[in-house]
Order: structure tokens, then C-alpha cells, then sequence
């Protein structure tokens, strides 16, 4: 339900919109609620930079993507000029990086274009009195914005991970047992049991299923064939014997060296 104020406390509002027929629509709406009172329209960001220089405004309604000045170029000008006025991005991007950018930036409000009258006067009756206010898509803009850092954070802590606990952790992946584990990597069934634990509490999860969710969503993991695993299995102990041998070679040659 809309708190609706009394005439003579019309919020004074600008309308920044470079389309001409977009604008002029939105200015003959806004015209006609009692709330309201536009004082100018502009068709860019430096229009009405040089308008308010003269005319007090409470409230600016302002477009993303414009020529000369877009309304991100605005939002900073004003900040730099210490400007009280608030600011509604009204924009048709439903683009959550956008939306989060502005609205770290300063801006009071961000609005899709298809919202309703009446959510454009809620919103500019609520930033106006310093309320907080939040719609559908600015809540889904925080979770979205959340769930991206703690991606982030998961892939940064994967990439500090051990050589070892990568091969630990891809076993996992792979659904073998901490016994089938712990004769692939030359240590102990308790060790294989701690690390999986130590992994469980990074990345803040309660079971191996979980894990192994975690792993997959972000692309550190690809499930693999039974054969594939085994192939893998194969070229490690290849590798490690042909690491032996090198090494029981260049001591031999070591040796013969020493004795001549």
C-alpha cells in the first residue's frame, strides 16, 4: 500500500531519458500524479547537470544508456559535487552485475522499465524520505551478487589446494573409499579420513556428495569413467617407476664417476 503524501508536499522529480517518445510518455505519466512534481526532463546526463545548476530537485529518474553523458557518468558526477539528490536508476537492463555496480555506486534505487506506476512512486516516495527500499529484482541482484563472491571464494581456495589434496580430492570425485584412497597416494586410511574433513570444512560443506557438488559447479571436476580413472591410475605408477629408475641411474652414474 502506497503512502501517499499530500499536494503540498510534492516531491520534486527530474526525468533524465534520451529516447524522445519514451521520455515524453513517462514526463505525461508522471504529470498526472498529485505526489509529483516534474520540474524538467533531459535528454542526457550533461542536460541535466547544466538544468540543476538552476532548478531544485529532490528526486532524478535516470536512464543507463544514453549519449553525451550515460546515466552511470551521472551518478558520479553527482557524487563528486557532494549532490543530496536521490537517484532511481530506471533502466530496461535486468542485468545483475549493472543493477550491482550502480547501487554500490550510490544510487538510492534501480527500476526496470516495465515496473508499474505505482512501484515508481513507491520507490521515489521511499528514497526521498531516506527508507530503505528494495524490489523483486534488486533482493535477486544481493543474492545473485552473494552467490557470485562465494563462487569466487570457492575457486580461489581450490587453486591454493595441494598437489596431493587435488589428487585427494578428485578420488572423492571419483566416489572411491578412504582405503582405495589411501594405497593411491602412499599414506594411511586416517589421513585420507582427516584431509576429507579438512576439505568438508573449507568449503563449508557437511558430506563427500556435497563436496563433490562443489567441486563439479565449479569446473574443477569432471566425472570420469571407471576406465579413465584406472588409465590415470596406470600412467601415475608409470610415472613414478620411471622417476625411480632416473633416479637409481643417475646415482649408478654418480657412483662409477666417484670411483674413477
Amino acid at each position: 500500500m502506497i503512502n501517499r503524501t499530500t499536494p503540498n508536499q510534492k516531491i520534486k522529480i527530474a526525468l533524465v531519458e534520451d529516447h524522445l517518445v519514451v521520455r515524453k510518455g513517462l514526463c505525461a505519466m508522471l504529470s498526472m500524479i498529485p505526489e509529483l512534481d516534474l520540474v524538467f526532463d533531459a535528454a542526457n546526463g550533461q542536460e541535466f547537470l547544466d538544468q540543476i545548476k538552476e532548478k531544485e530537485i529532490d528526486v532524478v529518474l535516470l536512464d543507463l544508456d544514453m549519449p553525451i553523458m550515460n546515466g552511470i557518468q551521472t551518478v558520479k558526477e553527482l557524487k563528486e559535487m557532494g549532490s543530496s539528490i536521490k537517484i532511481i536508476m530506471l533502466t530496461m537492463h535486468d542485468d545483475y552485475e549493472i543493477a550491482f555496480d550502480v547501487l554500490n555506486d550510490g544510487v538510492n534505487a534501480y527500476l526496470l522499465k516495465e515496473c508499474t506506476l505505482d512501484e515508481m512512486l513507491d520507490a521515489i516516495q521511499k528514497v526521498h524520505e531516506n527508507a530503505e527500499y528494495s524490489n523483486a529484482f534488486m533482493k535477486d541482484t544481493l543474492i545473485h551478487n552473494l552467490a557470485e563472491n562465494r563462487k569466487n571464494s570457492i575457486k580461489m581456495e581450490l587453486l591454493k589446494l595441494s598437489e596431493r589434496d587435488i589428487k585427494i580430492l578428485k578420488l572423492i570425485c571419483d566416489g572411491k573409499t578412504s582405503v582405495y584412497i589411501s594405497e593411491h597416494v602412499a599414506t594411511s586410511k586416517k589421513n585420507i579420513d582427516l584431509i576429507r574433513s579438512k576439505l568438508m570444512t573449507k568449503f563449508d560443506v557437511s558430506s563427500s556428495n556435497e563436496l563433490i557438488r562443489v567441486a563439479i559447479l565449479n569446473g574443477f571436476y569432471k566425472p570420469r569413467t571407471n576406465s579413465e580413472i584406472e588409465q590415470e591410475h596406470i600412467e601415475d605408477i608409470n610415472a613414478k617407476t620411471d622417476r625411480r629408475l632416473n633416479k637409481l641411474r643417475q646415482n649408478n652414474s654418480n657412483k662409477m664417476k666417484n670411483q674413477d
